[in-house]
């Protein structure tokens, strides 16, 4: 896979649901994001995994629609901030959803990748997944 450059230009504003249980627990999650949104059709979606002490944890973030939307549902915010970004393009995600860690490993060890760094995931349609990590 060919890794490019991405400039995401403001801060994107989302609101989230977190588990520790990664990877297995993530399509869980993204189903109660669905319950309680009813439905994410209407949603820009996104995954975000961080490192916080020895733990992995996940937040399945979606787009807010409107000014205030995360507190109708009770969720807490979680910006993705705006920077220069490596990225994967990856085609047909749900049928390689199993090689996402290795593409991440790609991009976390490019050298302008930034130490530390969230991986971030990008579903822009129900084909398109675009596998992102902060550069430098």
């Amino acid at each position: 896979m060919e890794i490019g450059t991405i400039e995401i230009k403001e801060d994107i504003k989302t609101f989230f649901m977190l588990t520790d249980q990664v990877p297995e627990g993530i399509p869980a999650l993204f189903e109660e994001l669905g319950d309680k949104l009813n439905g994410l059709d209407r949603y820009h979606l996104y995954g975000v995994t961080e490192r916080i002490g020895e733990k992995l944890i996940y937040r399945a973030c979606a787009k807010e629609n409107f000014s205030g939307e995360a507190a109708k549902y009770d969720l807490p915010y979680y910006i993705i901030p705006n920077g220069i970004y490596l990225c994967i393009d990856l085609q047909n995600w749900q049928e390689n959803i199993r090689k996402m860690p290795h593409f991440f490993g790609e991009l976390l060890n490019n050298v302008n990748a930034k130490k530390g760094s969230i991986c971030l995931e990008d579903y822009i349609n129900e084909n398109e997944a675009m596998l992102l990590v902060q550069h430098k």
